[in-house]
């Protein structure tokens, strides 16, 4: 039998199995249990939807968001208009700088928004299990608080929050689909509930603003499955509203018997067997779960949905997933790996990797310009994904792997200089710098005050197994040996001698910083580096005393010229 590698698709689509684990365990179970009790005792009430908190046990806590009989079968009589809404600009990225809500669950979240205040400043002190939940207008209201809420927690927050919806409309456009915490929100759906569909056009072939977001339960009597893909959504939605509304009023969709029902079916059933009675197992496994929910072939027909479209999408999606966590992130770090050991290589043979890359002496030498370029794919894509993320995620994001990042951004734009001067290229740093080293450098926010003693003395313990701490070190190099050939050029006007000199004062003085601080590698100390290059052509140019200079510069000139360079960090360079 052939065997499956890791970047092939899945032989049966998921959805249905993930639908049947969910319904199984007791988290929709404990989210549903009291909204009948608390939407009967809802009619007296003067909003149309009141917050309630419970807590079962100890370690739970349940808010649940309880509609009136009204606003169930009117649950937005104020209509699918959708509104700007500057309060959740947490969300704004650099390709969408607005989110718009509905209007009507909009004013009533507004309207509850003192008591919700409160509210939210109670559950992040909490510890435990929270769940927020809430029927078709409360639902809407969850979602909107959930947000909320999220956006005043941070990574060590003790409780987060999971909301769970039933029959809840749609309640915003694009905007809300770039949250990484779409995770945490759970829609249930029924195929007999044309609710959550109420504002979307008949016809798949009309537009629509809204957009879905987060995972999607869909039910029907059969069975039930769950999707997360959006445009999917989008389409199974358009086709479940399309149902009849007798006399305007919605349907009251009794969701507790049919998960109940459904939970039943599943545990009796047990799981599917994939290929036992499929072909084609993916492809008819969606056709399956599709059949489950209530929607056939002809309905996706009547709506001109394309079910090879959706299978199309489901492979790419699926092999996109699976290719990407594991086995490229098993490559990135096999290519880390190999540029340290070519690092280590090069010190061997009393060259630093910047010089041994750039003579492109050995035949490893072409092999790490290929890991180069794997990297640089990478750690480009990673970089845009993260500045296209909404502000507050962003930065948590780029938190979690920014220590990888700088290594990265250390090891490699050294090379990607080497290779653009070796080119004949001039100033790399203004004309050729790649924005993603300029994100990951800004993302880095080195501390600006000065380093302590103790700091001090713990990176000159270290200094000979560190990386030069500022990337483009070498590129300030590459432009200190050029201004030393302007400086020795018969040709070069005084303007450009001048101009030269003042470049060279200053690269003096950056170089003694990145000395003093221990920011350098003692590779660059090695005899036939680019620096001691410079070196020696700036000791053959005889400087007129008249050349302006400052005592920095002069500091660094007596460092190099006593040989103190040899035991930079401690240690003696070879």
């Amino acid at each position: 039998m052939e065997r499956r590698t890791m970047n092939q698709v899945p032989l049966f689509s998921s959805a249905g199995e993930l639908a049947n684990m969910v319904i199984t365990s007791n988290l929709i179970d404990v989210a549903l249990a009291k909204i009948p009790e608390l939407q009967r005792g809802q009619a007296a009430l003067p909003r149309s939807v009141q917050p309630i908190v419970y807590h079962p046990t100890p370690n739970r806590t349940i808010v649940v968001f309880a509609p009136s009989p009204d606003s169930t079968q009117y649950p937005l009589p104020e209509g699918g208009d959708l509104v700007p809404y500057p309060d959740f600009y947490f969300l704004y990225t650099k390709e969408c700088t607005s989110v718009s809500i509905n209007r009507a669950a909009l004013n009533l979240f507004e309207s509850l928004k003192n008591h919700l205040s409160g509210l939210k400043t109670e559950l992040i002190a909490r510890d435990g299990q929270l769940i927020i939940t809430g029927h078709s207008l409360g639902g809407s209201v969850a979602s909107l608080f959930t947000l909320y809420l999220l956006d005043s927690m941070n990574k060590k927050s003790k409780c987060r929050p999971i909301c769970i919806t039933f029959g809840s409309p749609l309640i915003g456009d694009f905007g809300l689909q770039h949250s990484q915490w779409n995770s945490f929100f759970l829609h249930v759906v029924s195929n007999k509930d044309p609710v959550p569909g109420l504002f979307l056009p008949s016809s798949h072939s009309q537009t629509t603003a809204y957009k879905p977001f987060g995972t999607y339960l869909l039910c029907s009597e059969l069975g039930c499955a769950c999707f997360d893909d959006p445009d999917l959504i989008l389409k199974l939605l358009t086709v479940i509203s399309s149902s009849e509304v007798a006399g305007g009023l919605l349907q009251v969709v009794d969701y507790g018997e049919i998960l109940r029902n459904l939970k039943e079916r599943a545990i009796c059933k047990g799981p599917r067997l994939a290929g036992e009675r499929f072909a084609d197992p993916f492809s008819d496994g969606i056709v399956m779960e599709l059949e489950t929910i209530g929607i056939d072939r002809t309905k996706l027909l009547q709506h001109n949905i394309d079910i090879r479209r959706i299978e199309a999408d489901a492979r790419s999606l699926a092999k996109k997933t699976k290719a990407f966590d594991a086995k490229k992130l098993n490559d990135i770090k096999k290519y880390m790996a190999l540029l340290e050991w070519y690092k280590k290589k090069s010190k061997d043979a009393k060259k630093g990797y910047y010089d041994c890359f750039k003579n492109g002496e050995f035949k490893r030498d072409i092999r790490i310009g290929e890991f180069m370029g794997h990297l640089n794919a990478y750690w480009e894509d990673m970089v845009a994904q993260a500045d296209r993320k909404p502000q507050k995620e962003g930065a948590s994001f780029r938190t979690s792997w920014l220590f990888a990042g700088t290594t990265y951004r250390r090891m490699v734009e050294p090379l990607d200089i080497a290779v653009f001067y070796k080119g004949g290229g001039r100033d790399y740093i203004n004309s050729e710098r790649s924005q993603h080293y300029k994100l990951l450098e800004q993302w880095y926010e080195e501390p600006a005050k000065p380093p302590t003693r103790e700091e001090l003395d713990s990176k000159k313990q270290k200094v000979s197994v560190l990386l030069t701490e500022d990337s483009c070190f070498w590129a300030h190099v590459e432009e200190a040996i050029l201004s030393c050939k302007s400086l020795t050029n018969a040709n070069s006007t005084t303007e450009l001698r001048e101009s030269s000199w003042n470049n060279l004062v200053k690269f003096g003085e950056y170089v003694m910083e990145q000395i003093e601080n221990y920011a350098v590698s003692p590779e660059i100390f090695l005899k036939d580096s680019c620096f001691m290059t410079w070196w020696g052509e700036y000791k053959a140019y005889k400087a007129s005393p008249s050349n302006p200079c400052s005592l920095q510069f002069i500091k660094f000139i007596d460092f190099m010229k006593t040989g103190r360079y040899g035991v930079y960090g401690g240690s003696e360079v070879p």
